[in-house]
């Protein structure tokens, strides 16, 4: 038996030798959960847990690396223990596995547990051979608080309160990772503990991942919401009438379902299912529960450790108290300590391997799929991969750039769960891969490189000239095309476009520095040439359904190119003045004005352009539709490794200055930016211009195709009149579309989805259609008719009819109809609990009902002929409005209301005016009047406030006890026959005196010598 110590200096006065060694045990009995050493099981604090950590990380140098890996708000660090046989190091053939703890900062049976996981492994290494194999052959990871701001504003024996859930900027940090599905205010901007998780998560080839939560006892895995979570407010209501949340599994469910099973079989209660006290009717079947089925988790970790990490994670809550008592912690540490080291040890459960080439090089970024799911994992720079499967038969898929797939059918043995299989593979013909996904344009993936500015201008003019019948060259045909080239391509050029799309390929918007963009602006160019003339579907239907401008951009290729000569490894180069820099300039400049004009003039229906310094799409934030888009784009975000590009200042200035240019120009033009990054340098070398080109050109197909997708339809008015000047907005979305300026067509590119769309145009009646978008189809709405309405000011008044021929004529009218319309407020907005009554005629019932959620609804039995509707609801302005109902049905009657700014009767602001003048005023008077109360109650507590006697007795009042030889000051003369009266004021005597009786009076007291005068308070 071997047995290390490692001793750390001790602070005494003692000088002499320390030569003996005192090991102490636990005093508990012996067995498997026993520490080697006393353990104490409380809380840590920050200062307490970093201690601890330190303490660990000197213990066992040999096994243990304590690292930070960013911020806090409050600028604590974020320390993560690696614990490994050889720390520091990705070594090829060992998984990457880690736990996050202490997320939400009052949750904290995560953190304590981690801790305590941490010290029972680094005892019992080399001891227990389950920990020492564990420590061995898997490279763990614990971040033991990712919210350390919260931990410590939050309070022991919190059971289920928020206070300290959040971090220091008061966001839910579970709310703040991007979302598949779309961005929120919980997640428009990323949190500083957010973005250090993100980029530690995307350095590392984590396999397998949990994250540590508290206030329920479940093992909860993803997916955490649904599509409807976001942007579908028709789908919601749905929803909210059937039984529960909709279920949203992943393609690897049943693995995810396999793992939160390890975990809830390994814990003594988890298992079983049974709520909490706090939530009394929330059963868990077998301990477990998918996400979304749950409750929704927009912004969730777990979500983006599956889709943009490739991580498996899952979500453990291991208590229904959120901070327990410390005395409770011991019991914790009992009950999840084998479910904690089973987790682990299910990384190991998986095919595993390298990939190399056929010349035994190491192929990093290879894509490893299983039965052909799209959610894929990668091999590491080292080539090994790790892909977590269950036992049986699976088909595996390894895809390398620039290499042949490889398939095989492989079986997992069911006694070890696992096997290893080293792949090599071949490198693939580029003419192959060209004929497969780029209709043999050789010209794209063979010698590649970067073309000047003459040679941009007369490939252009080729194109018009070997494909006129498709493309058209705007050189200099304008003030616009002396400045900027570009190339238009639609079939039948010269044809009426007012049916088409307009969609415009611009190949360095925010990055001139880059030539990158101008080759793939190029390379679309030639792939839709190249699929016009071999009568390609997806070209022709492109091309006649769509007007796409490409502009190569040609600003200082001449000076970059210069420098990439002259040193071809230079990955960034940088130069002042570039548009984008312009474009925020309010100085005048002849060539930017052009092209914000353009932008302007043409009313582009999808703009793209190419940037660099990482593989990220940008986007316009906070508008569901683009989120949608951007996500049809991305695909899924499967099809491309986890890579981070490396943090630059230049890179971040740029990507900051990309956001806010694309959110700029989508409020000031309306025009949906799709910013797509294609490589980490702005300028690789020109060999790779090839391999770029291949990685991006699925994302490039996916935004050309969004154009099959959407609605279409045109605008009159009842006599069949185009309405010009109508416009479409589609409900609970903040974005407008005009109608052509000809034809009064609207064509909207949608996302699938079901949409409420309101027509509207100045003096005519709106309607409301609702339209169930499929993907790849258009949905052609027709001609929509729109009737002018009548609407009714000021003061509504009801005449009735008297006598019996009233009555005869309500009787008469047996005919009713049903209308039926949307209450909406002026952005656009549903109101809901409106009352929407007929106000006349007058009828024997009083038809009346409600909007519901999305601000709709629906009377039956209304008189036909012109009837008057009144709205009115809480906190608006209540309107009427004259309706002709002719028979059947009238549907899409729409109200737009105005908030009421008036409270009782006056101005919002006058309000608060005078609202706060009553405020200060009764504030003033009640402190008045506190003070004028505690004037009268301490006024006769004033005891020596009047003159009075002084003490004569005992210890004076102002003598010291050490003051022997000084004059006694204020002491009463002492005599024999010294008597004590009261002092009278003279003027205080009722009776009046003359000048001559005052001295009298005076000189009689002066002339007793016998007596001295004290004077005494006459109140006494």
């Amino acid at each position: 038996l071997r047995l290390d110590f490692t001793l750390s200096p001790l602070e005494t006065n003692y000088d002499g030798d320390f030569r003996k060694v005192k090991v102490e045990r636990s005093k508990a009995p012996a067995n498997d959960d026993d520490f080697l050493t006393p353990t104490k099981f409380e809380h840590h604090n920050f200062t307490e847990m970093e201690k601890y950590l330190r303490n660990i990380a000197e213990s066992y140098p040999s096994i243990t690396r304590l690292y930070s890996i960013g911020k806090s708000v409050q600028q604590r660090d974020l320390w993560v223990m690696e614990l490994f046989v050889s720390p520091g190091q990705h070594i090829a053939g060992v998984p990457e596995f880690k736990y996050v703890a202490n997320m939400h900062g009052n949750e904290v049976v995560g953190k304590e547990m981690l801790l305590l996981l941490t010290k029972y492994m680094c005892e019992r290494y080399g001891v227990d051979g389950r920990i020492t194999k564990l420590v061995n052959t898997t490279r763990m990871h614990f971040l033991y608080s990712m919210n350390p701001d919260g931990y410590e504003i939050s309070h022991e024996g919190d059971k289920s309160s928020g206070n300290g859930r959040a971090n220091a900027n008061n966001i839910d940090l579970n709310r703040n990772f991007p979302d598949q599905y779309g961005t929120d205010k919980y997640n428009a901007v990323t949190e500083p503990e957010v973005a250090a998780v993100m980029n530690w998560t995307l350095s590392l080839p984590f396999v397998l991942s949990a994250n540590l939560h508290g206030g329920s006892l479940v093992a909860n895995y993803p997916f955490d919401d649904n599509e409807n979570d976001f942007n579908d407010p028709i789908a919601r209501l749905r929803m909210a009438t059937t039984m529960g949340r909709k279920l949203n599994p992943t393609e690897d469910n049943e693995l995810f379902k396999h793992l939160a099973s390890v975990y809830a079989e390994a814990h003594p209660t988890m298992h079983l299912g049974n709520p909490c006290p706090l939530f009394k009717h929330e059963y868990f079947p077998n301990g477990i529960v998918n996400g979304a089925q749950w409750y929704s988790v927009t912004g969730g970790m777990q979500d983006w450790n599956y889709i943009r990490a490739g991580v498996l994670e899952l979500t453990l809550e291991l208590g229904c108290d959120k901070f327990p008592m410390a005395e409770e912690l011991i019991n914790y540490w009992h009950d999840n300590r084998e479910p904690l080291l089973k987790f682990i040890e299910q990384v190991h459960y998986a095919v595993h391997g390298t990939v190399r080439s056929s010349i035994g090089s190491a192929i990093a970024g290879a894509a490893v799929r299983l039965d052909g799911a799209k959610h894929a994992g990668f091999s590491g720079v080292n080539g090994d991969y790790w892909k977590l499967a269950l036992p049986g038969r699976h088909n595996i898929t390894i895809i390398g750039d620039g290499f042949a797939p490889y398939r095989e059918e492989v079986e997992i043995p069911e006694d070890t769960r696992e096997m290893r299989l080293d792949v090599i593979l071949m490198r693939d013909d580029p003419q192959h891969w060209s004929s497969a996904n780029d209709f043999r344009v050789i010209e794209n993936v063979v010698k590649t490189r970067y073309h000047s500015n003459p040679e941009i201008r007369q490939r252009l003019a080729e194109f018009e000239t070997r494909s006129g019948q498709i493309a058209s060259f705007g050189y200099a045909e304008s003030e616009f095309g002396i400045y900027y080239n570009s190339i238009k391509l639609t079939a039948d050029i010269g044809e009426p476009e007012e049916t088409k799309y307009k969609i415009l390929i611009l190949s360095s918007f925010f990055d001139t520095t880059s030539p990158l963009g101008r080759e793939i602006t190029m390379n679309i160019a030639r792939h839709i040439r190249e699929g016009y003339k071999i009568r390609d579907t997806s070209t022709l239907n492109l091309l006649e359904k769509s007007v796409l401008y490409l502009l190569p951009l040609t600003d200082n290729f001449d000076v970059i190119f210069n420098m990439y000569n002259r040193n071809n490894s230079l990955c960034d180069p940088e130069l002042g003045n570039e548009l984008a820099d312009r474009l925020l300039s309010p100085e005048t400049e002849k060539k930017r004005d052009l092209l914000l004009q353009f932008l302007d003039t043409e009313r582009f229906d999808l703009v793209l352009t190419f940037t660099a310094g990482s593989s990220d799409l940008t986007y316009p934030k906070g508008e569901p539709i683009i989120e949608k888009l951007a996500h049809s784009i991305k695909d899924s975000e499967f099809s491309t490794p986890p890579h981070q590009c490396s943090l630059t200042s230049t890179r971040s200035l740029h990507q900051a200055t990309t956001d806010r240019l694309t959110n700029l120009l989508y409020k000031m033009y309306n025009i949906p930016l799709f910013s797509l990054g294609l490589s980490c340098c702005r300028m690789p070398v020109q060999s790779e211009i090839a391999g770029i080109w291949r990685k991006n050109i699925d994302r490039i197909k996916n935004f050309l195709r969004l154009i099959e997708t959407g609605v279409e339809g045109l605008v009159h008015n009842d006599k069949g009149e185009p309405l010009r000047n109508a416009f479409v907005r589609l409900i609970d979305h903040h974005h407008v579309y005009n109608v052509t300026r000809n034809a009064a067509r609207f064509q909207i590119i949608l996302p699938p989805g079901e949409y409420a769309l309101e027509i509207s145009a100045p003096h005519y009646e709106s309607e409301v259609k609702r339209v169930l978008i499929t993907p790849q189809h258009v949905n052609n709405m027709g001609v929509v008719k729109l009737n002018a309405f009548t609407l009714l000011t000021g003061v509504s008044e009801v005449h009735r009819l008297g006598g019996d021929n009233a009555g005869s004529a309500t009787a008469l009218n047996t005919q009713t109809a049903t209308i039926s319309g949307f209450v909406l407020d002026t952005i656009n907005h549903p109101v809901k609990h409106a009352k929407v009554s007929i106000v006349a005629p007058h009828t024997r019932n009083y038809l009346r009902n409600f909007t519901d959620s999305l601000g709709a609804y629906s009377i039956s039995g209304v008189p036909l002929g012109e009837i008057t509707l009144k709205v009115e609801a809480p906190r608006h302005v209540s309107t009427e409005r004259a309706v002709h109902v002719e028979g059947g049905a009238v549907r899409g009657v729409i109200f737009r209301l105005n908030v009421d700014e008036h409270v009782w009767g006056m101005p919002r602001w006058l309000f608060i005016l005078f609202a706060s003048i009553i405020i200060i005023v009764t504030m003033i008077l009640c402190f008045l009047c506190v003070q004028f109360m505690l004037a009268r109650r301490h006024r006769a507590d004033k005891r020596y406030y009047s003159f009075s006697l002084l003490p004569q007795k005992g210890k004076e009042l102002f003598e010291d006890d050490g003051d022997d030889g000084e004059t006694e000051l204020f002491r009463s003369p002492i005599k024999k026959s010294m008597s004590i009266k009261p002092y009278y004021d003279v003027e205080g005597l009722e009776m009046a005196h003359s000048d001559d009786d005052e001295d009298d009076f005076r000189n009689d007291f002066n002339e007793d010598s016998g007596e001295d005068v004290v004077m005494l308070d006459k109140r006494k």
